[in-house]
């Protein structure tokens, strides 16, 4: 039985998952710093600025997002040619996930300000980057994943008025409905 509504990563792959080649990665390193990372160590963490935006030069990334009742759950494990980041990156907002290095990782990395540039400078690498951006993000709307957890019930004026805010703005949000989770009854 196919899903009737697929999702973005499914669709559109290519896209919100891009593989930059040597020549792309040539073009942008005059914008970055380039970065090692040990096993174990945090590129992103749920709730914290992280180092940046991120090309892969080498080694691998393993990327967790969390759902409503804080499980951690592996999303993607990024390699080399990999554009690793989050919309909320290139603003220096806090990450919605984790991105951990699961093996020595060689990276290039941007600040914002530097992914910017970057951006403006390479126009059609730049469109690559951010249309991978915009769909991570609009993937994570569809997906009901990342950002705050609502606590409340669906007919809950205040609810519904927080959810709206939320959705004007473009931030993804978790809710949970007291009676529908008994995990959140109280």
């Amino acid at each position: 039985m196919g899903d009737s509504n697929p999702s973005i990563l499914e669709t559109r792959r290519d896209q919100i998952l891009p593989h930059l080649d040597t020549t792309d990665v040539e073009r942008a390193r005059r914008f970055g710093e380039v970065r090692c990372f040990a096993v174990g160590e945090a590129l992103a963490e749920v709730g914290k600025v992280g180092v940046g935006l991120a090309i892969i030069l080498s080694g691998q990334v393993d990327v967790y997002r969390y759902e409503a009742h804080g499980e951690r759950q592996h999303f993607y494990t990024y390699g080399p040619g990999s554009f690793l980041g989050e919309l909320a990156q290139l603003a220096g907002r806090p990450s919605f996930g984790d991105a951990v290095a699961s093996e020595p990782v060689k990276a290039l990395v941007f600040s914002p300000d530097r992914m910017r540039a970057l951006l403006i400078a390479e126009a059609e690498l730049g469109e690559r980057l951010m249309r991978a951006l915009i769909l991570r993000r609009t993937q994570m709307l569809q997906d009901g994943v990342g950002g705050p957890v609502i606590v409340g019930r669906t007919e809950n004026p205040n609810v519904l008025r927080l959810e709206g805010f939320l959705a004007r703005n473009g931030t993804p949000r978790m809710r949970l409905d007291p009676d529908n989770d008994p995990e959140q009854r109280r």
